[in-house]
């Protein structure tokens, strides 16, 4: 416990030998978050700081890129390390710090300086992501998308700090997911993006909660912040939101149940601009449903369709590789179907397909998979991404790649 204390108490100190920007920042955030639970629960209990651990991987993950006739190709490595770490300081009260940190390397980088500036861009109201190698063909990335404080107490909830607001219902496309959606062609990152907020919940009995919650932004237009209101009727889970979504209003429902054995899955999001824009004001509504089902032989199938009217255009490639589409945008074409395949062959062995078909676009994306647990905490992954299109579309661009992943989990 003096440990602590003298750390904390050296601050000052520990700042000036901080150049990085974004590192000061993190440590205000690191420091504050001390100060604010010590004073109250250290002198209550002498063992604070047993309740903790620290989980992870580390994931190398070479492979190669094909232009869209195989006619060129680029080695592509990958090194990545993610860092999970959880405090229960008490029984209601917890600290989460998770983060990333990447090595990339590709000499195609040396044509797309552009790639180190998508890669730090953080929305976030405080920056914590920063590129700490920019050299030609290496780029060296960390970021912390997990630092928040969560507090339970019978049925309430409150945390505060980069957190994710999982909102969406479908496994696929979430329009209902007004704070944090994700990259369907990003498969390296499970754990999905965090927002900056502070989200109160109250559940009301099961499958039933309220929510608020609010994420700030460093231009107050660019705000959001919703309510939600969960309940189950007849066997089936509805929601419905109202929100402030970036300067524009949002109203949004979504239900989870089932038809015939089969899941039936779907949400939908009416977005309004709340100022005119050369004398209009747009609105555009944004809905997606699917079904699922689980076979007798243990095979997971999946379809889903989209319809997105207010999409535009992508051209940037590695923008559609690492970041996640708006809710109000959530795709690059008006209508997707997604269709995917998932089966465990043996305790050690599974695979899966996917497959999504743009149909106004005349492109689709094929995505197959293996995995294999070569033995506790260490898998591997053979993945490949194929992407095909018609004329100006940016799947033409985009080629195909091939990887094999290696993870050790701790």
């Amino acid at each position: 416990m003096e440990k602590i204390y003298s750390l904390c108490t050296n601050v000052p100190d520990i700042m000036k030998l901080t150049r990085n920007k974004h590192l000061k920042k993190l440590l205000v955030v690191f420091f504050t978050g001390l100060w604010s639970v010590l004073p109250v629960y250290a002198s209550q209990q002498d063992n604070i700081f047993e309740n903790m651990s620290l989980r992870g991987y580390i994931k190398a993950m070479p492979g190669l890129r094909f232009n869209r006739d195989f006619s060129d190709s680029n080695f592509d490595n990958l090194l990545h390390n993610r860092l999970n770490y959880r405090w229960s300081i008490t029984d209601n009260l917890r600290f989460v710090a998770e983060g990333r940190n990447r090595v990339f390397y590709n000499t195609m980088f040396d044509d797309f300086p552009m790639f180190a500036d998508i890669l730090d861009i953080d929305d976030g109201l405080i920056d914590l992501s920063w590129v700490w190698l920019n050299k030609g063909a290496w780029i060296g990335h960390s970021e912390i998308d997990r630092l928040y404080l969560d507090f339970r107490d019978n049925n309430w909830q409150v945390r505060a700090g980069r957190q994710r607001i999982n909102w969406g219902i479908n496994l696929v496309s979430n329009p209902n997911d007004l704070f944090n959606t994700y990259s369907f062609f990003d498969f390296d990152y499970e754990e999905r993006p965090g927002a900056d907020a502070v989200r109160l919940q109250y559940h009301t009995g099961f499958a039933g909660r309220m929510e608020f919650a609010y994420s700030p932004a460093k231009r107050s237009r660019n705000s959001v912040a919703a309510f939600l209101w969960s309940t189950n009727y007849k066997g089936y889970d509805l929601q419905a939101i109202a929100g402030y979504y970036k300067n524009r209003s949002a109203l949004g429902m979504g239900w989870a149940g089932n038809i015939g054995g089969a899941g039936f899955k779907g949400e939908a999001t009416w977005f309004y601009d709340l100022e005119e824009t050369n004398g209009n004001r747009n609105s555009n509504l944004v809905a997606a449903a699917g079904l699922d089902y689980m076979f007798g032989t243990g095979t997971f199938a999946l379809l889903e369709f989209l319809y997105n009217p207010g999409y535009q255009p992508m051209e940037n490639i590695f923008l559609m590789l690492d970041q996640p589409l708006s809710p109000d945008n959530i795709m690059f074409s008006e209508y997707a179907v997604t269709m995917s395949l998932q089966h465990a062959f043996s305790p050690i062995f599974n695979g899966s397909i996917a497959l999504m078909a743009l149909p106004d676009q005349e492109s689709f994306f094929l995505m197959p998979r293996a995995g294999w647990s070569l033995m506790t905490n260490l898998d591997m992954d053979i993945i490949s991404q194929i992407f095909m299109g018609g004329e100006n579309t940016i799947f033409r661009e985009a080629g195909s790649a091939w990887y094999m992943a290696l993870k050790y989990s701790f």
